[in-house]
């Protein structure tokens, strides 16, 4: 979307410097953090035991009646990392940026958990949902299949499944970004670069999905169903139970069926799940899991691309929400499998060994029309271009990686230490089918457009990409606790990485060797409470946006800066972190101007530009009292190029997410009530007006989403849901660029029934 000049020189002020004004500036905003965590005092305990049977129960449950169904029986032996039967909006420990099981305020980097609780609450069913929600992170839309996520004004290309780095291919539209949260516990967010735990690290940040394992001493079944006002419908299952007399062997079945008209004329989505897992104590020391899941994405009648920017008088056009440019013959349906097994051995209390592995095969075979033109009349006008597109993709990828985990003692105190390697590799496949010689028809009367066009007679199939990626790595990295209240988290990544391969003509070899990626932090108990911290990482992301010559463009290279303060109260279950970062990165990519690359489709081109981004995040996540539980975030950063301009600017600057819920039981029993508001401010792209041949901003202003939902216990065993999405129905503009235009949902009322026996 936008050139950056890079031959202007502009005197920048150190790093140094940078950081000890942005710190005066953090005891102001601090005290946020801090008040919140002092409402310690007035929340009750959250102390969760384990009676004979192994269930788990609050403490205060005796006290009065619970506005929750009973929890799922579960094993004695309660995994700090899961967040499923908990009621909790935090976690324990988590162990996404360093691989070492800290606390949040142990982990001298920004990180957020998106529990179980959270993604019942807002009725997230997929990734994308969730990151909606999610403090700091902002969702845009592509197009009908394809979403972009952003964090601290860079896109996020970091994703994990249980650690194992995943390559989420958009170009490809895989379905990845809707995959289903009914297979997964919590979603764990790290932002900032992650080249410890990641290798490639990502600026912006990583996004690591954990999922459910089989946890049941005894059979238990969730069944679940829910309809909203576009005729979607959804129906779900999920079972566990011991597969031994003693058990040792647990095994655990989810299956989602969901099927759906959405608010965009003639389009259709859906999904259909099915995973299991069995988790097995082979020893008293050594726990074996396998398991396997399978995601089919429907996706009929879907965009490729928006709807036209402009109108043949020159004027930005604006169409409805339901508007849909797409041919009633397109689809762009997609498969998921995924295949795992995981090994966990504790040598002794203090040293433990894992191995995680897993396989992945995504296939789509899309049928697809884009239309696009530089203006349109709604009424008479005539759009000529017109691009046909269909295709075989397939994606196949090996994850393998192991780690040793433990603790030592030194001068006199207790350390971690982690040391690990891993391995991944990537094939993309892509076949596509040659469209007619002699051209499409033109499209009239696009104001009354409704689908009615013939598909195309394909033409022959011909390989257009066949690509490798490898990427192979050591780390290792250490926790010492040089005081009572200091502590020092040193660790490195040595990375080797290789792309080979031919995309639509050109060759796509390259590859970077050694590649090392530190990482440092600090943290400072200031009390019980309270703690300072201060991170340092380096940046290393190869890129797979490519120039005009279809050269892909060289990796991104640059630095990971931030400054904290971290709270929580006693019990952990309220918790607040203020962050100030600094990112500076080189070869950025950047549109081209729009420009496509010849013989490559209507894949946009790019150019590499040096940008930093520095901001602020604040953080308060947990029960504020035993009545009420809130997540809120706030968000501001400035990203700039080299010479000064802004970069990114189709990413929204500031950000504001709250969503809290309340438990009504002494005013009404077994009720719950919540809601939220999303705000962000105004983003834009520059893009040149057809008509009168100017540059000219176009772009979004404020938009500010409320939600509310309601939770209500029927009986011990059955409870009702309702979530109203869009409140007050805001018309807004969903993209992250303005070449094409698409649009948010408007409002939408979702129901659902839950029984558990």
């Amino acid at each position: 979307m936008f050139t950056i000049t890079q031959n202007i020189k502009r005197h920048k002020p150190s790093t140094l410097s940078w950081f000890v004004k942005q710190t005066m500036h953090l005891s102001a905003i601090a005290s946020l953090a801090v008040s919140s965590s002092m409402i310690h005092a007035e929340t009750s305990p959250q102390t969760t035991t384990t009676d004979e049977s192994g269930k788990i129960n609050r403490a205060d449950s005796a006290v009065e009646p619970s506005t929750t169904l009973p929890t799922i029986v579960v094993t004695a032996d309660i995994n700090k990392q899961v967040t499923e039967n908990t009621d909790s909006y935090t976690i324990p420990v988590a162990s996404s940026a360093t691989g070492l099981a800290l606390s949040a305020r142990e982990t001298p980097q920004a990180v957020s958990v998106v529990t179980h609780q959270q993604i019942k609450d807002q009725n997230s069913n997929n990734l994308t949902e969730v990151l909606k929600r999610a403090p700091a992170i902002q969702v845009g839309s592509i197009d009908g299949a394809r979403s972009g996520f952003s964090a601290r004004g860079f896109g996020i290309n970091g994703f994990q499944i249980d650690g194992l780095d995943t390559d989420f291919v958009q170009q490809a539209a895989m379905g990845e970004y809707g995959i289903n949260t009914a297979m997964f516990d919590h979603v764990e967010i790290v932002r900032g670069a992650t080249g410890l735990m990641s290798g490639t690290g990502d600026p912006s940040a990583n996004v690591n999905l954990i999922r459910k394992r089989a946890d049941s001493s005894v059979p238990a079944t969730e069944l679940s169903a829910d309809v909203d006002r576009y005729g979607h419908y959804g129906l779900s299952v999920d079972h566990s139970q011991p597969l031994s007399e003693s058990g040792a062997v647990r095994g655990r079945v989810v299956a989602n069926y969901q099927d759906s008209d959405t608010f965009i004329d003639r389009q259709e989505l859906g999904q259909n799940l099915l995973y299991a897992t069995v988790d097995a104590d082979v020893s008293d020391n050594t726990t074996v899991s396998i398991g396997a899941s399978r995601q089919h994405n429907k996706s009929k009648s879907t965009m490729w691309g928006g709807l036209p920017s402009y109108l043949s008088d020159g004027s930005k056009a604006e169409w409805d929400t339901s508007k849909n440019g797409s041919a009633n013959w397109t689809n762009w349906d997609s498969d998921n499998v995924y295949y795992f097994a995981d090994i966990d051995h504790d040598f002794n209390e203090n040293w433990n060994l894992t191995t995680n592995a897993s396989y992945n095969e995504s296939d789509s075979s899309p049928k697809l029309l884009y239309m696009y033109a530089s203006s349109v009349d709604p009424d008479a006008g005539l759009i000529y271009n017109l691009n046909p597109f269909h295709a075989d993709t397939e994606r196949k990828q090996v994850n393998v990686k192991t780690e040793l985990t433990g603790n030592f003692d030194a001068l006199g105190r207790t350390h971690q230490v982690i040391v690990g390697g891993s391995y991944k590799k990537s094939d993309l496949d892509t076949f596509t089918y040659t469209a007619p010689p002699d051209g499409l028809l033109p499209v009239s009367e696009f104001g009354n457009w409704d689908g009615s066009y013939p598909e195309p007679v394909w033409g022959d199939k011909t390989q257009s990409s066949d690509v490798t990626t490898k990427e192979k790595a050591i780390f290792a990295a250490t926790q010492l606790q040089l005081t009572d209240p200091l502590s020092l988290i040193l660790g490195s990544r040595v990375s080797d990485y290789e792309r080979s391969g031919f995309q639509y003509g050109s060759n796509v070899n390259t590859e970077s060797e050694h590649i090392w990626t530190p990482y440092a932090g600090i943290t400072y108990d200031v009390n019980d409470n309270h703690s300072l911290y201060t991170s340092y990482s380096a940046i290393f992301q190869p890129q797979s946006e490519r120039d005009i010559n279809g050269r892909y463009l060289d990796p991104i290279e640059g630095k990971n800066y931030e400054i904290g303060l971290k709270s929580e109260s006693d019990n952990g279950a309220l918790q607040s972190q203020v962050s100030i970062f600094r990112i500076e990165q080189n070869d950025l990519a950047q549109l081209d101007g729009g420009q496509t690359i010849p013989g490559a489709g209507l894949e946009k081109a790019y150019v590499g530009a040096d940008g930093t981004s520095q901001g602020v995040e604040v953080e308060v996540t947990g029960q504020l009292s035993d009545k009420l539980q809130a997540t809120i975030g706030y968000t501001h950063f400035n990203a700039k190029g080299k010479n000064g301009k802004a970069i990114n600017t189709g990413y929204a600057d500031t950000t504001l997410n709250l969503f809290a819920t309340y438990d009504m039981n002494d005013i009404i029993p077994n009720l719950t009530v919540g809601g939220g508001i999303d705000w962000s401010n105004g983003y834009y792209g520059i893009v040149t007006n057809p008509v009168t041949g100017r540059s000219e901003k176009y772009g979004q202003d404020d938009v500010t989403l409320a939600s509310i939902m309601a939770r209500y216990a029927v009986n011990e065993n059955l409870e009702a849901q309702l979530n109203v999405n869009n409140l007050f129905n805001q018309k807004y503009l969903a993209g992250e660029n303005f070449f094409g235009l698409t649009y948010g949902e408007p409002i939408n009322v979702v129901g659902r029934l839950t029984y558990r026996f």
